[in-house]
């Protein structure tokens, strides 16, 4: 076989020649991650020229597979309006510390609440699917909603059940607006991405994470080494 599928150093150990394609292929994700897409460009480029390998990474686990499909879902039901069905699954996928005792987390689930009680208005769905959603709204904001009561930024949504023609109303005009239905949606997207961690880390950070760890590891050896040391001195 060829040398550098072993390729072995004279000291017997392995080369990096060994681990070029997979080194590559780590420094190619952390660029494409960073957003460093020129820098990525030209990195492809001259390992192209040079005939560097760049080795496929299956970096993406089945637990992950999982998450993007719970994202995925969510978003459905987001589209589709199915408040109860949505929140259910919104439930039991975010963590009660991210749900409970995130600022962000409790925004955007008022503003999520907003969404779906306009949303037989928005998309014309019958005055009965219209009085049902802002009856769940209603609910919401007497029971989850009601810490934010005194928040300045919701306060003018406590009236919004007991509005008869929200659309027209200054207020609340916005909320039917194609600009504010657009940005809540990304705002959604990046909050579940980062909550349900559904974007994998580069296997850079891992390996960096794993190093710390080995050094935190040599330092606490060292600590506990040393106070048995002193120990037995005490003990003498």
């Amino acid at each position: 076989m060829c040398n550098t599928v072993f390729s072995l150093t004279m000291s017997g150990s392995l080369s990096v020649v060994a681990f070029e394609g997979e080194l590559n292929s780590i420094v190619k994700e952390y660029l494409d991650f960073g957003g460093f897409d020129k820098t990525l460009q030209d990195f492809e480029r001259e390992c192209e020229q040079k005939g560097k390998p760049i080795a496929d990474l299956d970096v993406k686990s089945k637990s992950n597979q999982k998450l993007i499909g719970i994202q995925n879902e969510l978003m459905k039901r987001f589209h589709e309006g199915k408040r109860n069905k949505y929140f259910t699954l919104w439930n039991e996928s975010l963590p009660v510390t991210v749900r409970d005792g995130d600022s962000v987390s409790q925004k955007l689930e008022f503003y999520l609440n907003i969404y779906f009680a306009v949303y037989p208005i928005r998309f014309a769905k019958g005055q009965d699917e219209g009085e049902k959603a802002m009856q769940g709204f209603k609910q919401y904001l007497e029971t989850r909603g009601s810490t934010l009561s005194q928040t300045t930024e919701f306060l003018p949504f406590y009236a919004l059940p007991f509005v008869p023609s929200p659309t027209s109303h200054p207020s609340y005009k916005e909320l039917f607006s194609d600009t504010w239905l657009k940005d809540l949606e990304v705002r959604l997207e990046k909050f579940l991405t980062l909550a349900l961690k559904s974007t994998p880390q580069p296997k850079l950070f891992e390996l960096y994470q794993i190093n710390q760890l080995q050094q935190q590891l040599v330092e606490c050896e060292r600590k506990t080494m040393s106070y048995i040391k002193r120990h037995n001195k005490v003990q003498v």
